[in-house]
């Protein structure tokens, strides 16, 4: 037994000693292959950063090719420089590892490629770093992209060759590691038989239950024993993977964020901590809308849908945050897998935009805000390529010259837009100035745009050298059009003011409180009597240079405007100039207050008076000698001046009645008609002669009335209009006019008595020749029908004829003896037919008509009669359709058609010919004339179409003529809708 325990125990310690040897080996292979993975996940997040760094680099590049104004440049240099050193020690970081570790030939390759564009982008950034002032071509632009994109590229390759690197070495962990395992279990596995195979026979023999038990126990605690081995290596295994992909997020220069099927974070990147502002706090195993509760409901059943397997991205959104902030975020969110393909969480791809957007923001207000400013301002801007010629203009640019949208300008040929003389010389010279020494050029020059148009434009232009030579010329022009002829305008009003206040003997000065400084203007030096060059004002040189007898007044009228801070109406008063030499002057004033009320300025004018003085003084002398009452008002309609003799005429003295309203000379009861008369002659006095003279009631101090006669008379003076009335009294006159006009009346009522007769005589004897000059014409010309008649039945119709006429001349001379006893000019009037004096008027010149052959209508549907002297109706008829037949053409038969309208309710007859017609051009003012005739015919006298227009006008109606020479006329007679009372 103790041989059997002796090597027992030897066969134990060389067992554990070979457990424990083999345990060290494990956990050396373990540590090796741990230290490897480290270190390629280290080169892995190297290797990204040197993308992230190229892109950094590049984007500053173009910052200071783009805009400086947000960011200075001399802090995006700086930056470059740091992003391009760091970029340089990674490199040859890796460079220094990859030939330490002596890695895959194609690890080499790669980092010979990457090398060569790591060299462009850093000889790039150095010499735009070491530049004041830099602007990129095309040409290099598109060479810093293309490098740009080779080296990202490359250093794809590079880290997927790390991650492959890195797969390998993983999987020969694992292999290292089973080996070891399967090693171990082999040795315990001997080692136990090893070292119990002697005792086993001893414990068959003694109890074969025992061992057989044994047997099961060990049996089992190898299964459960491998179980947990399996377990342990999957957990291992699965701890090794989360590790890796920890490390991985945590490092990732992105804003990355992992979470599990609960929405709770596994791991994030520092990216992201910082985005979200959650630096130093702790939201691994929270849930997701615990670190944010703002999450709004729609976001998340998106978060909902990629956990079933959908991908969610968007470019830009707000978050609103818990604090009311908003922050503008894009993000990319997607499933991510486990091993056997169901869903294990969400991969939050996201960042924080907010700087961009508000960059963008204020950039796009920025430019609204500069059109709209350009739009409002005529602003536009240019711009010319040296090498090509090529002018290029902005919309509002092209808008001021009127430049068609598609029209294309070259430097060489625009310079027909500027126009001859100063200001093409001025372009030239300054155009060939900047390309020689880039100094920059300020000009105004007066353009002819494409319209034709004169106009004026502000030109400003910079220049751009690269290397020496002048590239570009560019700048901004402004259409001072408007500003120009304000200033021309200006200068002329200036001007006009000036000579204004030379010729009216005005000059103007002002007075500065805060710094107590007098100015005077140069006509006002003029005025003064001083010389400009050695006279000194000062704030009391004007009681300096007052006349002593006026100081007072001017003393008192300075004081109480400061006072009141306001002067009341003019200062005239007395100066004493530099010869001696005593002028009046008239003084205006202003005050000036700023928003506190304290008087900051005062300004004003003098105008020398001293020869309207003297004038005045003589203007008194001849009023005086007036041998009329003379009274002067001022254009407040108040009594200004007063003579002796109208003191005398009206028993008041000159103070009783100055600034009294002329009323006051005025009855009562005739008072509001003079206002109106007062009111209209000073509002127009232009319209009303010098000197008229009007008749008008007096009035004196004892009450007593008496007829006067006024003369007005209108005087433009500096105080404004003056009315001077001469006034005399013809009281005498008057009754004596009045016996003159009570003779006069009598003689003129026995005038019109015998002018009524005499008219009623004269109309008799023109209506008699007149109508019955038709009807004896009538009859000649049926009798010479008759006499040339051979047929008996012609014969007795002619004859039938023959009695008609008879019969209406007999009328027509009953009707005119009827007319004739008509007395004080009352006429009878009647209705009359239309129809029945037309076949009435027919039957009169039936000899006529059939001699003419005339073709006559008529048309009396609308209306059929009307209230007239039916002696002047009938008349009206016959002279209208006599006067057709008589001046007919000779190349056309005779058409005469009448007809009735009713128009605004009156009743008009139209008779319409197609005769010679009459040149209404020439005639249109004599046609109804006495004795004018506008055709050769030998019965033509002149008297029917005046006697016509007579019978109208006497009813208070009308006749009007339109008519075309050639081709007739039509006589238009509108009657009157009723009688007059004086006519019935």
């Amino acid at each position: 037994m103790r041989v059997l325990k002796n090597k027992i125990r030897q066969r134990f310690l060389l067992f554990v000693t070979i457990s424990a040897l083999v345990f060290v080996a494990f956990f050396v292979l373990i540590k090796s292959h741990i230290l490897t993975q480290g270190e390629d996940a280290f080169l892995i997040s190297k290797s990204g950063k040197q993308s992230m760094l190229s892109q950094r680099i590049v984007k500053a590049i173009f910052a200071l090719d783009s805009d400086t104004r947000l960011v200075p440049a001399a802090t995006i240099k700086d930056s470059l420089k740091v992003f391009t050193k760091e970029l340089e020690q990674t490199h040859e970081f890796l460079l220094k590892k990859n030939k330490e570790t002596k890695r895959a030939s194609k690890l080499n390759s790669l980092f010979r490629d990457v090398d060569v564009n790591l060299k462009t982008l850093v000889k790039t950034s150095d010499s735009i770093s070491s530049l004041p002032d830099f602007k990129l071509n095309k040409k290099t632009q598109r060479l810093i992209k293309e490098t740009e994109l080779s080296f990202l590229f490359g250093m794809d390759a590079i880290v997927n060759e790390y991650l492959k690197i890195a797969q390998a070495n993983f999987i020969s962990t694992k292999n290292s590691y089973y080996t070891i395992f399967g090693l171990s279990v082999l040795i315990l596995t001997v080692g136990f038989f090893f070292l119990w195979f002697p005792n086993i026979q001893q414990l068959i023999r003694k109890n074969e239950l025992l061992i057989r038990s044994n047997e099961k126990l060990a049996h089992s605690k190898l299964q459960i024993k491998q179980s947990l081995n399996e377990l342990k290596e999957l957990k291992i295994d699965l701890e090794h993977k989360e590790r890796f992909n920890k490390i991985f997020i945590n490092q990732a220069p992105p804003s990355i964020a992992m979470l599990d099927k609960d929405m709770k974070y596994m791991a994030v990147s520092e990216k992201w901590k910082q985005d979200y502002n959650m630096e130093g706090q702790v939201v691994i195993g929270r849930s997701h809308y615990e670190v944010f509760p703002e999450i709004k409901q729609e976001w998340k059943e998106q978060h909902k849908k990629c956990l079933a397997g959908y991908i969610d991205k968007c470019e830009e959104a707000p978050f609103v945050r818990a604090d009311g902030s908003v922050q503008w975020i894009f993000w990319d969110v997607r499933p991510w897998y486990l091993p056997d393909g169901e869903v294990g969480g969400l991969l939050m791809y996201t960042g924080d935009i907010t700087d961009i957007k508000k960059q963008s923001l204020a950039k796009h207000r920025i430019e609204q805000i500069l059109k709209s400013t350009n739009k409002v301002s005529r602003i536009g801007t240019w711009e010319l390529d040296i090498e090509t010629d090529k002018l290029t203009f902005s919309d509002m640019s092209r808008e001021i010259l009127k430049l068609p949208k598609d029209y294309q300008v070259y430097g060489n040929s625009s310079l027909h837009l500027y126009k001859d003389g100063v200001s093409k010389d001025k372009i030239i010279n300054s155009i060939r100035k900047i390309k020689e020494t880039g100094e920059p050029f300020d000009l105004e020059l007066e353009v002819i745009n494409m319209e034709g148009e004169d106009i004026w434009i502000r030109d400003i232009g910079q220049a751009e050298f690269i290397e020496g030579r002048c590239v570009r010329v560019y700048g901004i022009f402004q259409d001072i059009t408007e500003i120009k002829q304000s200033e021309s305008a200006l200068t002329k009003q200036n001007q006009l003011l000036s000579f204004a206040e030379k010729i009216s003997k005005m000059g103007h000065w002002q007075w500065e409180l805060k710094t107590n400084i007098v100015t005077w203007s140069s006509n006002l030096y003029d005025i003064m009597g001083f010389n400009k060059n050695s006279f000194e004002v000062k704030p009391n040189t004007l009681f300096e240079i007052t006349h002593p007898d006026d100081i007072d007044k001017v003393k008192s009228y300075m004081k109480k405007g400061l006072e009141t801070k306001h002067f009341d109406g003019e200062l005239v008063q007395r100066i004493i100039s530099e010869d001696n030499s005593v002028k009046t002057i008239q003084v205006l004033a202003k005050i000036f207050t700023d928003s506190d009320g304290e008087i900051i300025e005062v300004v004003g004018t003098c105008q020398d008076i001293t020869l309207q003085r003297i004038a005045e003084i003589k203007f008194r002398g001849l009023l005086e000698s007036a041998p009329d009452a003379m009274i002067i008002l001022n254009e407040n309609k108040r009594i200004h001046l007063v003579n002796k003799q109208a003191e005398k005429m009206f028993g008041y003295s000159a103070s009783e009645l100055y600034d009294k309203k002329i009323e006051v000379l005025i009855p009562d009861r005739i008072i509001d008609n003079f206002i109106v008369y007062s009111d209209d002659y000073f509002e127009n006095p232009r319209f009303i002669k010098t000197g008229e003279r009007r008749e008008l009631i007096g009035i004196n101090k004892d009450g007593e009335e008496f007829t006067v006669q006024i003369s007005l008379s209108p005087l433009e003076t500096e105080e404004g209009i003056l009315v001077s009335a001469a006034i005399r009294d013809i009281t005498a006159q008057k009754e004596a006019e009045q016996k003159i006009i009570h003779v006069n009346d009598n003689l003129k009522l026995l005038a019109q008595e015998l002018t009524s007769k005499n008219i009623q005589l004269a109309d008799f004897a023109q209506i008699t020749s007149h109508n019955l000059r038709a009807p004896v014409s009538n009859l000649s010309s049926l009798v010479d029908l008759y006499a040339i008649s051979d047929d008996n039945s012609d014969k007795e119709e002619v004859f039938e004829k023959f009695k008609k006429v008879v019969n209406h001349l007999t009328f027509t001379l009953n009707t005119l003896l009827e007319a004739l006893k008509v007395k004080e000019g009352k006429v009878k009037v009647s209705y009359v037919y239309f129809d029945k004096t037309f076949e009435k008027t027919k039957e009169v010149l039936a000899g006529q008509i059939i001699e003419s052959k005339a073709e006559i209508t008529s048309d009396f549907t609308s209306i059929n009669k009307t209230l007239h002297n039916k002696v002047y109706f009938e008349s009206i008829f016959l002279n209208l359709i006599e006067n057709a037949i008589k001046y007919r053409s000779k190349s056309r038969v005779l058409k005469l058609h009448l007809h009735t309208e009713l128009i605004d309710g009156n009743i008009v007859l139209k008779v319409k010919d197609n005769g010679l017609g009459i040149n209404l051009d020439r005639h249109r003012n004599k046609i109804f004339g006495l004795n004018k005739v506008f055709h050769r015919h030998p019965n033509a006298k002149g008297v029917g179409l005046y006697m016509t227009k007579l019978h109208v006008e006497s009813m208070g109606g009308k006749i009007s003529v339109k008519s075309v020479v050639g081709e007739g006329s039509t006589f238009i007679v509108k009657f009157s809708n009723t009688a007059k009372k004086s006519h019935i």
